[in-house]
């Protein structure tokens, strides 16, 4: 299993046993089933990329600090809130362009 598994795993437990949640309780709140959220914690399967947003959410936490580990170095608390703030700086931009261009748009028609 690889590190960012181990590290997400402990990770999940950890915030959610902080926020008081069982297993069926995240999974209630995720929409899936109380064995996907057992499964995922048992290392047998791997949430997709939305049911990680969704259980970040749930657990009032960045998605980052799922695969925070104090392990690594490379990889701390305080650095994942400046990554998220460069990407939400990439984000905003990125909207403003898509905004601007669909303003753009319904003008021409």
């Amino acid at each position: 299993m690889a590190d960012y598994h181990k590290c997400f795993i402990k990770n999940m437990k950890f915030y959610r046993n902080k926020k008081g949640l069982s297993q069926a309780q995240l999974a209630e709140f995720c929409d899936v089933s109380n064995g996907t959220i057992g499964n995922i914690e048992c290392g047998l399967t791997k949430p997709s990329f939305d049911l990680i947003l969704q259980i970040a959410e749930v657990l009032e936490i960045k998605p980052e600090f799922l695969f925070v580990s104090d392990d690594n170095p490379e990889f701390k608390k305080e650095d994942a809130d400046k990554f998220s703030k460069e990407q939400l700086k990439r984000i905003k931009v990125a909207f403003s362009s898509a905004a601007s261009a669909a303003l753009d748009e319904l003008k021409n028609l």
